[in-house]
């Protein structure tokens, strides 16, 4: 599993996995069994982020929301 996407949000999730290790999990638990396999989370900052699983390569990709 990579970790893929915009550079600021990467630094957030592996910023939140430092601190919140089970969270991270709950978060990539949460983006492959939902049926967008999206989850979203915010970073130390507040900004909102999105998590999207691409189960044909099984990366994770962070991202800002859509809207958003």
């Amino acid at each position: 599993m990579h970790v893929v996407g915009d550079a600021v949000g990467v630094a957030a999730l592996k910023a939140l996995a430092a601190e919140h290790r089970d969270y991270l999990k709950f978060l990539i638990n949460e983006a492959q069994s939902s049926t967008d396999h999206t989850a979203a989370f915010r970073g130390a900052d507040e900004t909102r982020w999105e998590v999207k699983f691409h189960p044909e390569s099984g990366d994770l990709e962070v991202r800002k929301p859509a809207g958003g």
